[in-house]
């Protein structure tokens, strides 16, 4: 019972946070709150209420028993830093502008005057860490999960959520994606793999 309280409060946030990226969602905020509003706070909003709904679910994890699974000495602790290591140094090596992706550019946009960004507008950008996954920066965050060299029961159970999250993720992410770029992302997603690097190219387009 006490696993299951765990993947339930995973499984919400997933299906809270899957509504209010999805298209259907930002339809009906536009037309409410208009499209020049939208395109200047939405982000923001989502950033807030989105971390706020992730403190929500660590604060009811503190409630759920816990009990150790592993804890790993020696070489196979150092082995597993060294994967964590590998995937820190993959997530900067992901080109990403970080005050875009919690919001605040649109703001200084917005409050400077200058016209949203449109849709399509802007770059498909395929190297660096883009031209070994399509997200990188799931998978980055994946590894150091994942090879956490100490485990316990609900952090094993929290990290199987998160990363499947991630992965399933990636499938609405792309659906926009495709809108976006159109037929360059289909050649890109021909041409990279998804989630993991079964396929070794690296583009620098």
């Amino acid at each position: 019972m006490d696993a299951l309280r765990v993947v339930l409060a995973w499984a919400a946030f997933a299906v809270f946070h899957s509504l209010t990226v999805s298209e259907g969602y930002e339809r009906r905020v536009r037309a409410r709150i208009g499209n020049e509003t939208f395109d200047a706070y939405h982000r923001l909003a989502f950033t807030a209420y989105t971390a706020a709904a992730f403190a929500l679910v660590l604060l009811c994890l503190r409630t759920v028993p816990d009990s150790p699974l592993y804890r790993l000495e020696g070489i196979l602790r150092l082995l597993f830093h060294g994967i964590q290591l590998a995937g820190c140094i993959f997530l900067l090596w992901t080109p990403w502008d970080l005050k875009e992706f919690l919001g605040f550019r649109q703001w200084e946009r917005y409050r400077r005057g200058e016209p949203a960004m449109e849709e399509g507008a802007g770059r498909l950008f395929t190297g660096k860490a883009y031209g070994v996954v399509r997200h990188p920066l799931y998978l980055g965050c994946s590894v150091i999960l994942a090879f956490q060299p100490a485990q316990t029961r609900n952090g094993a159970l929290s990290t199987v959520m998160i990363v499947l999250y991630f992965y399933v993720g990636t499938f609405l992410e792309e659906k926009r994606l495709v809108n976006k770029f159109g037929d360059a992302y289909r050649d890109y997603q021909r041409s990279v793999p998804r989630f993991l690097p079964l396929r070794w190219r690296i583009r620098s387009r």
